[in-house]
This record gives C-alpha cells, sequence and structure tokens, in this order.
C-alpha cells in the first residue's frame, strides 16, 4: 500500500513538471512580436509655425499671426520684383506670419513670372506701378513714360483683375510731368518713410536695426524682392522683422488706395 502510494505521489510530480517546463518555453504571440517600436526617427520634428505657436502664442488655428489688439501699423514695401527666387521666399514668410505688404513690380518681370504677382494679390497684398524697364522717367518723353506705366498698368490690371492705383518712380526719379501722367492713369504715387537700403547688401543685422530705429506708427519701409543678384539678406531681415515688429504692437498691412484712409 506503501508503495503504491509512493507511485501515485511520484507520477502526480512529474506531471506537475511537465506543465512548468512547457510553459516556459511558449512563445509570444504574433501581435507582440510585430507591434511597431516607437523611435526618433519615428517621432515628426515640429514644423515652423509650432515652433513659432510656442515661443511667441502669435498663431490662431490657422497658424497665422493673431493681429487682435496690434493697434499700431507698419508697411513692408518692396520694389523690382517679382523674382522667381527672393519673391517666393518673403511671401511664405508673409503668409505664415500672417502679415501683408506691397509690392511694387516691374513689368517686364511681371511677363516672365505673372503667377506670382497673382499669388501677391490673392494674399491681399498691394501690387502697384514701377514701370515698364525700371528706368529714370525724367529723361524720357512723356510719350515714352506713358508706355512705361500704361504697359506696367495692363499686365497687373489683367493677372490681378484690379487697376494699380499707386505708383513708385524708379530712382525716385521724377518730375511735375511724371507725376501727371501717372495721375492720368489713376495712379498716385507712393514713396516711404524708411530706407533700408538693403540694395547695397549692408548685412541682415544692418536692415533689421534700421527699420527698428526708426519705428514709428505709419511707416513705410522700403525693401527690395528683385533687381540684384541675391536677396538673401532681405529674406532674412523679413523672417527677423516679422514677429519683432508684432512684439512691438504693430500689425503689418498693405498700403491702402488712395482716399480709403490709412
Amino acid at each position: 500500500m506503501r508503495r503504491c502510494g509512493m507511485l501515485r505521489f511520484l507520477a502526480a510530480l512529474s506531471l506537475v513538471l511537465l506543465a512548468v517546463c512547457s510553459s516556459a518555453t511558449v512563445r509570444p504571440s504574433s501581435t507582440a512580436v510585430d507591434a511597431p517600436m516607437v523611435t526618433a526617427s519615428t517621432v515628426p520634428s515640429p514644423s515652423r509655425t509650432l515652433l513659432r505657436q510656442h515661443f511667441t502664442g502669435l498663431t490662431d488655428s490657422t497658424g497665422r499671426a493673431k493681429t487682435t489688439g496690434l493697434t499700431k501699423t507698419v508697411y513692408l514695401t518692396f520694389d523690382d520684383g517679382p523674382n522667381p527666387t527672393s519673391t517666393p521666399e518673403i511671401l511664405a514668410l508673409l503668409e505664415e506670419g500672417g502679415a501683408q505688404a506691397s509690392f511694387f513690380v516691374i513689368g517686364e518681370d511681371v511677363q516672365r513670372w505673372p503667377w506670382l504677382v497673382e499669388r501677391e494679390a490673392q494674399d491681399g497684398d498691394t501690387v502697384g506701378d514701377h514701370t515698364w524697364t525700371h528706368p529714370n522717367l525724367t529723361k524720357l518723353s512723356a510719350s515714352a513714360v506713358y508706355i512705361e506705366l500704361g504697359r506696367d498698368k495692363n499686365w497687373i490690371t489683367r493677372l490681378t483683375g484690379t487697376a494699380p492705383t499707386l505708383w513708385r518712380p524708379p530712382y525716385e526719379a521724377v518730375n511735375a510731368s511724371d507725376i501727371a501722367i501717372a495721375s492720368g492713369l489713376g495712379m498716385k504715387m507712393q514713396l516711404w518713410s524708411v530706407d533700408t537700403g538693403d540694395w547695397q547688401l549692408p548685412g541682415t543685422e544692418v536692415i533689421v536695426l534700421r527699420v527698428m530705429a526708426a519705428l514709428h506708427n505709419g511707416m513705410v519701409v522700403l525693401l527690395h524682392d528683385g533687381g540684384g543678384y541675391t536677396r538673401s539678406e532681405t529674406v532674412a531681415a523679413v523672417a527677423i522683422l516679422i514677429p519683432k515688429l508684432e512684439a512691438a504692437g504693430y500689425r503689418l498691412a498693405a498700403l491702402p488706395a488712395p482716399g480709403t484712409g490709412w
């Protein structure tokens, strides 16, 4: 009897040991094996808009800058474009910042890159007349001045659906006859209150300092998005100026049509 009891005990112990061994060799489920590992490469890097929102708090749900509460105005203006390199970069900065500006365009380049003028108008930027070939108007006959301004005006009107109401003389060279011709074409001359000298490539910091040193409500700033072999300093300055001016309480707006008020 004792021997039978011992045999039964050994048989039961063997079954327990077999169960333990088999559970130790069970493979993990296919779900556990195939679950993806989260690595640094799978985590998206923050976008420029998210970084801007995090550091400045100036963007709304669309990623555009909040202009509510900005009671003062600065008008950034760009001459000698459009340019296929610098103009899109400047437009992208304005779009991201929820800002607007004014572009005084040269007809020859409007004809080459018409989609950039269309984009300016679609963004709500002002498109002004800067003549067809950028000549010194004071050295031309009245008929030649009329052609320079009129031809550019026609292209702008065709592309934007709206006739330009502002114009700017190349080199700031103008006389009474030129002003009268432009007036007859329905355009008012628009100059500036601050010249950054960016066309001389003085350096990005200098361009920014010249704007900030002269800062006042209603300031019209002269910049260039074309007319040179590079406008990289201007583009870099605009990237700094947009948040800097907004932080100082200024909204960046497009120049209004004459008679509509500033």
